[in-house]
């Protein structure tokens, strides 16, 4: 196995590391299998519940600042 000049032996774990998919598929089955087992649901119930948590957590946050700016202003009015 001969490599790029000045290597004679070439990148030792470059091709023993590297595969093709964008995570092992043997850990990710492993990994899903675990998260089923604790969570005792399904994947799609786990997708629904991280869905509604990303698009209800921005909405709580805009409403909570609107009512301390409120409160404020309310404050600021009395204290006049």
């Amino acid at each position: 196995m001969a490599g790029p000049p000045g290597t004679p032996l070439g990148t030792p774990l470059g091709p023993l590391l590297h595969h093709a998919e964008p995570i092992d598929p043997t850990l990710w089955e492993w990994l899903s299998a675990k998260i089923d087992h604790v969570l005792g649901l399904s994947p799609g119930v786990v997708i629904a519940i991280i869905g509604a948590f990303v698009v209800l957590f921005p909405i709580v946050v805009m409403v909570v600042a609107v009512r301390r700016r409120r409160e404020m202003e309310r404050g600021a009015e009395h204290a006049d």
